[in-house]
């Protein structure tokens, strides 16, 4: 793969991780997968980074650094697959998880440079084998997830598999001779995935339907070099492609990142209710829909200090008010598979327990709060 389109491929990547980095910072004090996946993506990052300066910088470090960097990312994914489903996975999956890393890091040291196609083909079946797990995970008891969390792991999980064999792609030392390498699209798939979940409308079919723009502006750019090259004598058509795809993957995650609107249509269902009794505005929309109502016979088996404290605010999560308040709230939306509480009434006391997704932006907590206001008038 000519080094120069390489090199811009992987700074295309690295900004577009970053940029993914960014819209999660921005939740992850109220999502623990928001958490997580900053965690992997500052991993990502510093994988594409590295791998960026490595040609220009011939230093055992650094090689060192690249290795280990790629020994931790699949922990780092289990991670994020656990508190996708709220479930802690097997016990021997972590300790293998744990040992790969481990292991491999301690490699990497000892061999500094001297990273074998042996080594290097370990590695690689380790993080294939780790990502198929993950999707074993992913797919398995998915009973207990609410709507929103599922297109939440289902969108990850599409992700995931289509990651696999463009990672698979990027070890030179098992598939020698591809004109491509498929780490750097790898990271820009998640961050287009990230991107369009933190913007509140994350699907699959939107997320192919973002590849698909990708890889169709990678096809158009093909076209115009062909013109203007005059057959794309100079640059191999494959690489303008992935160049084009490239760029465009980054524009489009800017533009998701960007958000704006109502992204989940709640106001707009709201808005367009035909009545204003309380079944009809539940009913209007499927995050409040798809939620659970608690009444006092639900709520009974609570401190009614715990109650109290989260009826002072017309929505609730996890992150809050105060220490107590989070932790009553967090026992209730565990209860009930739930990301938001949403006050129907103090007295009697009364909520609606809607899972509006693992990632949610502060976009949709002020949509929430606007909903609650008319649920409240109209209970």
């Amino acid at each position: 793969m000519n080094e120069a389109v390489a090199a811009i491929i992987t700074a295309i990547a690295l900004l577009a991780v970053l940029a993914a980095r960014h819209g999660v910072a921005q939740m992850a004090a109220r999502s623990s997968v928001a958490a997580r996946l900053r965690t992997l993506y500052t991993l990502v990052a510093l994988l594409l980074a590295l791998r960026l300066v490595a040609p220009w910088v011939s230093a055992t470090p650094v090689m060192i650094a690249l290795m280990g960097v790629a020994a931790w990312l699949p922990i780092a994914t289990l991670w994020l697959v656990e508190q996708l489903r709220r479930r802690h996975a097997p016990r021997l999956v972590k300790l293998l998880a744990l040992a790969g890393a481990v292991g491999f890091s301690i490699l990497a040291v000892t061999l500094g440079l001297v990273w074998t196609a042996a080594a290097a083909l370990a590695l690689a079946l380790y993080q294939l084998a780790m990502l198929a797990v993950m999707v074993a995970l992913l797919t398995h008891n998915r009973a207990g997830l609410g709507q929103g969390e599922r297109r939440t792991s289902d969108t990850v999980l599409l992700a995931i598999l289509l990651t696999i064999p463009l990672a698979a792609s990027d070890f030179a030392a098992v598939l020698p001779g591809l004109p491509v390498r498929g780490g750097a699209f790898a990271a820009l798939l998640l961050a287009l995935a990230t991107a369009r979940l933190a913007a509140g409308d994350g699907t699959p079919r939107r997320l192919l339907a973002d590849l698909a723009i990708a890889a169709g502006a990678g096809g158009i750019g093909v076209g115009i070099a062909f013109s203007a090259l005059h057959g794309l004598s100079e640059i191999p058509a494959l690489l303008v492609a992935a160049g084009c795809t490239a760029i465009a993957g980054l524009l489009l995650i800017v533009a998701r990142a960007g958000g704006g609107g109502d992204a989940t249509g709640l106001i707009a269902a709201l808005a367009h209710a035909p009545s204003d009794d309380l079944d009809t505005l539940i009913a209007a929309h499927p995050i409040l829909a798809s939620g659970r109502l608690l009444g006092p016979a639900e709520l009974a088996g609570y401190p009614d200090s715990s109650i109290t404290r989260v009826l002072a605010f017309r929505v609730v999560s996890a992150s809050t008010g105060d220490a107590e308040t989070r932790d009553a709230a967090r026992d209730l939306l565990d209860a009930y598979a739930a990301t938001h509480l949403i006050r129907l009434s103090r007295t009697p006391p009364r909520l609606l327990a809607v899972a509006a997704g693992s990632l949610t932006s502060p976009r949709l907590d002020d949509e929430l709060a606007l909903a609650a206001r008319l649920i409240e008038r109209a209970a």
